[in-house]
């Protein structure tokens, strides 16, 4: 790409400062961080516990006050009555929260949590969209030490029940519907409720459409009611202490089965490290208003809409749906109404915003607003960055910062970071202090040759990395530490080659999941969901890549008998129905296709670079 050369200031983190970060040593490094973003209770005795590799505890022995450190801290201040939380609904209701506001909530339903059982170590699983009561529980649990899982409301009643049946979770916060869903949430989760083996103890409930809801007496209880009730929002007593290397909360992550993979993610490193990557990247100032489009529900929302900008101080845009071509229209007025300054997105909206400009319905609208655009889930194609530059703001010298974390790592590591040195080529990607990101071949050797395709792994540990796969302890170390056994190597599962200025530049998953800005896809778990209607014989996955979408998922199917295309017509639609039922509509190919054969090769495996090509041809691309 040729870019723009940039003169950013930056605000926060000098390049003086991020230069000296660069230069320690990763352990006196990550003692200055922990000092300087967490507030301590009781001294840590070390930064590293590396005693028993590959389960590494940060920060050891430090205890910590959650509620203080994420917001108790800004409600002593001028900051209290600052906003903290701007949110916008699909129907166009708005809420604000100060920092008091959100403080007082989060403490009501602190007590309300405890007085219905919740405590240290419980399961607390989260089936909620993008509502100020979801920020609420996710700080209610942190604050408690009680572990919660956010999942996907996209997500199907099967696929919720087999979560709940893993992680065995006794308490469960959702609402009754959302108006963008033809069915309620409360009623996905009665249905999940039914297919597992034990019971739980309650289900808060969020009224936010207001449709009629299933409510069993004494297990479910409405949200206002617990954080207004005298009795239950407040006089409740626990220890705010929580020790540094406690678990904070759980994610669900796509593996290559079915089986559900539960990561478990530690209190002070994830903390640590959510706000530093957080100023970082997005040198936010009091006066920034911050929109990460992100769902909750994934890593990015937990670390870059809730614990990072939130214990900084930052004031918080969010959005209850989803950015698409359809409603492009609110993108703009969303940034323009709340003076939107840094946002956080992804390659796919870009794309569809700029699709929808293009096409003469938004040709006049443009942001004077941003300041700041960062970029996660998917490589930034030259089009989308040019029409980001020149079109999207009028501004044409915005810097407009690549970035890669991963669910397992808990936040960023690699990212072209504004403002410091050879800035100029702003999607050029580094690994951030204290990161040690190599590419090696497939045998472990280092490659250090320019272009050459290679595996991108981790050469020592982070404060935000993954503390243990729930109930899987074999899985956690084999998936992520002993792929190469004559050296202890972090295994990210994606690709990577150095170019001629050796910056890191991705190439995409190694394994059979697909990655991007809305989440995981796992295409073994696609491919299994179809392949258990009776109708199918066989079915391949594929990803091409599209010059719109960034990369379009395909799925071939091959049925066991045809008769004519209503037949084939029905089909489709039943496997489309199969998958939302089964999976969830995240996991929905983009393409449905039928043949009559799936190509071979010689060992009888589907030769799916064939398919690749074929889809291609049918693509027009």
């Amino acid at each position: 790409m040729v870019h723009p050369k940039l003169d950013y200031q930056r605000h926060k983190i000098s390049v003086h400062q991020y230069e000296a970060y660069r230069n320690m040593s990763p352990h006196e490094l990550f003692d200055v961080l922990g000092r300087k973003y967490l507030n301590w209770s009781g001294p840590y005795r070390k930064v590293l516990d590396d005693m028993a590799p590959p389960y590494y505890h940060w920060f050891p022995g430090g205890t910590l006050n959650v509620f203080e450190n994420l917001v108790g801290k800004h409600m002593n201040t001028l900051r209290r009555n600052k906003a903290a939380l701007i949110w916008r609904g699909v129907n166009e209701e708005e809420r604000t929260y100060t920092y008091q506001a959100l403080g007082h909530e989060v403490l009501c339903l602190i007590n309300g949590l405890l007085h219905l059982g919740v405590k240290k170590g419980t399961h607390v699983l989260i089936y909620l969209p993008d509502l100020p009561e979801t920020v609420v529980a996710m700080l209610a649990c942190a604050s408690i030490g009680a572990i919660h899982i956010n999942y996907h409301m996209a997500y199907s009643a099967e696929s919720l029940a087999q979560r709940l049946q893993h992680c065995q979770a006794k308490f469960i916060i959702t609402c009754d519907g959302v108006s963008f869903r033809s069915r309620g949430l409360k009623d996905v989760v009665n249905e999940a409720l039914e297919r597992i083996d034990y019971g739980i103890h309650h289900c808060v409930v969020v009224r936010r459409t207001g449709q009629n809801t299933l409510m069993r007496p004494k297990r479910d209880i409405w949200y206002d009611d617990l954080i207004t009730d005298p009795e239950f929002a407040t006089g409740a007593v626990y220890d705010p202490l929580r020790h540094a290397d406690e678990p904070l909360f759980m994610l669900y992550t796509s593996t290559k089965s079915k089986q559900p993979r539960g990561v478990l993610h530690a209190l002070a490193g994830y903390l640590m490290w959510a706000q530093f990557t957080t100023e970082v990247l997005f040198d936010l100032v009091d006066t920034d208003i911050f929109w990460n489009t992100s769902d909750l529900a994934w890593i990015n929302g937990h670390t870059y809409s809730v614990y990072g900008p939130l214990a900084l101080g930052t004031t918080l845009f969010l959005y209850e749906g989803a950015i698409s071509y359809e409603n492009t229209k609110g993108f703009f007025d969303y940034l323009d109404r709340y003076h939107v300054t840094v946002l956080f997105t992804n390659p796919s909206l870009l794309r569809s915003v700029m699709r929808a400009k293009s096409s003469k319905r938004y040709m006049n609208r443009s942001s004077n607003s941003l300041r700041l655009i960062g970029c996660g889930g998917e490589k930034l194609s030259e089009e989308v960055y040019n029409w980001a530059q020149y079109e999207l703001t009028n501004k044409h010298n915005l810097p407009i910062t690549q970035i890669w974390g991963q669910t397992e790592t808990g936040g960023c590591l690699i990212a072209g970071v504004p403002g410091v040195v050879d800035f100029e080529d702003d999607t050029m990607m580094r690994p951030l202090p204290g990161v040690d990101a190599r590419i090696i071949d497939h045998e472990g050797m280092p490659i250090s040759a320019a272009e050459e395709p290679g595996r991108l792994v981790l050469a020592s540990p982070l404060p935000s990395m993954l503390q243990d796969l729930y109930k899987d302890p074999v899985g956690y170390q084999q998936t992520f530490w002993k792929k190469f056994p004559q050296r202890t190597y972090f295994t990210t599962g994606d690709g990577a080659i150095y170019d001629d200025h050796a910056n890191i530049d991705l190439t995409g998953r190694l394994d059979n999941v697909v990655s991007s800005g809305s989440g995981r896809r796992s295409i073994a778990e696609i491919e299994e969901t179809v392949m258990t209607m009776r109708r199918i014989r066989e079915c391949a996955a594929i990803v091409i890549d599209h010059p719109l979408q960034g990369y379009m998922l395909v799925t071939f199917c091959v049925l066991k008998d045809f008769r004519d295309e209503s037949y084939r017509g029905k089909t489709l639609r039943e496997i489309r129905e199969h998958i939302i039922e089964d999976i969830g509509e995240l996991n929905l190919p983009d393409k449905i296709r039928f043949t009559k054969y799936l190509p071979k090769t010689p060992d009888n495996r589907i030769n799916r670079e064939l398919l690749k090509e074929i889809a291609l041809q049918m693509e027009g691309i």
